[in-house]
Order: C-alpha cells, then sequence, then structure tokens
C-alpha cells in the first residue's frame, strides 16, 4: 500500500517470484492516472520477459479498462528497439535487425576462423569452436556493463602479477621461502587461462566488426546505443 501510495518520485520494491510486485506496479500506475493529469501514454513499463508485459497489461486492463491499452508496456529490448527505429536517423546503419541465435553462432564461427596463429584460443585439432560459448558470454557481460578492453586488460594483468602470488595454492611455499617464487601446477594453470581471457577480450573489437559487417545487432548493444543515445540528444530524450 506505501508503494502504491506514494506516487511521487522513486520507489524500489524488493519481494520474490509470485508475491504480487506485478499487482504492486499495476496499482501504482492507476494510482498516479486517477490522482493526477499524467496521460496513460506518458507512463512507460520495463520488464524482462514477453511473459511480464501480457501479465502487465492483463493487470491494467482490469484496473483500467481500455486506458490500459495507452500505457507503453514493453521488455527492455522492445523498447530499445522501438526507439533506435524511430530515431535512425542518428545512426549511419541501415535498419538494425537484432541477431537470431544461428546468426550469432555464425559470428563467432568466423571470429574464430579469423585467430592468428599464436591466439592462445587458436585451436588446430579437435573441437576448434570449444571457446564458442566462453566467448559469447564474455562478450554480453562485455556490452552489458560497457566496459572498456583497455580496463579489463588492466584488471588481468593487475591479477597476474599482484594477487595469484599472494594467494595460498598457486605457488611453491618451500620456493618461497628461499626468496624464490615457482608457481605450482595450479598457478601455472591460472596464468594460461589468463592469457586466454585477454585473447578473447582483445577480439571482442573483432566481433564488433564482423557483427557491422552483417549490418546486425544484438540484445545487449541495443541498450547501449538507446542509453548513449539519451545522454547525447536531449530532443530524443524528451
Amino acid at each position: 500500500k506505501l508503494a502504491v501510495d506514494t506516487i511521487d518520485g522513486p520507489v524500489m520494491v524488493i519481494a520474490g517470484p509470485g508475491t504480487g510486485k506485478t499487482q504492486i506496479l499495476s496499482a501504482r500506475i492507476g494510482k498516479i492516472l486517477l490522482e493526477t493529469d499524467t496521460a496513460p501514454q506518458n507512463i512507460l513499463c520495463l520488464t524482462f520477459t514477453d511473459a511480464g508485459v501480457v501479465a502487465m497489461r492483463k493487470r491494467l486492463i482490469s484496473f483500467m479498462g481500455s486506458d490500459a491499452y495507452k500505457v507503453q508496456v514493453h521488455t527492455f529490448h522492445s523498447f530499445c528497439n522501438m526507439v533506435l527505429q524511430e530515431n535512425a536517423r542518428y545512426f549511419s546503419k541501415k535498419e538494425m535487425d537484432a541477431l537470431s541465435d544461428l546468426e550469432r553462432i555464425d559470428v563467432l564461427q568466423k571470429l574464430i576462423d579469423g585467430f592468428e596463429n599464436e591466439n592462445s584460443l587458436k585451436r588446430f585439432k579437435g573441437e576448434i569452436y570449444y571457446d564458442m560459448h566462453h566467448l559469447s558470454h564474455l562478450f554480453s557481460t562485455i556490452k552489458r556493463e560497457n566496459w572498456r578492453e583497455e580496463t579489463l586488460l588492466e584488471q588481468i594483468d593487475e591479477y597476474t602479477n599482484n594477487i595469484i602470488p599472494e594467494t595460498d595454492g598457486f605457488y611453491n611455499k618451500r620456493k618461497k621461502a628461499k626468496g624464490e617464487l615457482e608457481f605450482t601446477q595450479k598457478g601455472k594453470d591460472e596464468i594460461e587461462r589468463m592469457e586466454k581471457t585477454k585473447d578473447a577480450v582483445r577480439s571482442f573489437k573483432k566481433y564488433q566488426e564482423i557483427l557491422k559487417e552483417k549490418n546486425s545487432s544484438d540484445n545487449k548493444v541495443m541498450i547501449n546505443w538507446t542509453i548513449n543515445l539519451f545522454e547525447e540528444n536531449a530532443d530524443v530524450l524528451l
């Protein structure tokens, strides 16, 4: 009730699934429309899934009737896609179509095929696309968090140079006692894993280039584009 009645300013409701968060949001929207001069089309609801959109719309209809169809209810990605399509003039790209899962696999395979021989992720036999899933996960995280390549590489170097030598299990204590440092196999494996991670981070730029060649995007970068568009163009944000 407190969340519903507080119609001015930000409100955070933290609760588990099935506890009525959608009900609260719908009731809060109804309260805003009843007690202020806000127009339904000036309210935006964002959720993570299409199922969440449907559930929200149904709740709003039960509260408000036909006015519920005027409220903007979207997933994050459908909202960003709408904004980008309506403001395509700000991009030197054609209309961007989100990648399908099969297209993403094709892009990742093309990326891996193009690795130089000295790349630690290059495999010459066996399952040559073994790291595809790891690359996909890393790239998604880079986009979602809007990380910079230089920052990631600096963090990896700091971990390799400072943290690993100071961590139990990564070095031979007997050698350390003599003033020398010798990594155990566990430490050597970790350093090798970090070198592979650095090569993966460096390959992100090429991944973006392949996407651009295909005139495609994926859901993660759509959100970043929309945020940047709002930050750089006050009229679009308005």
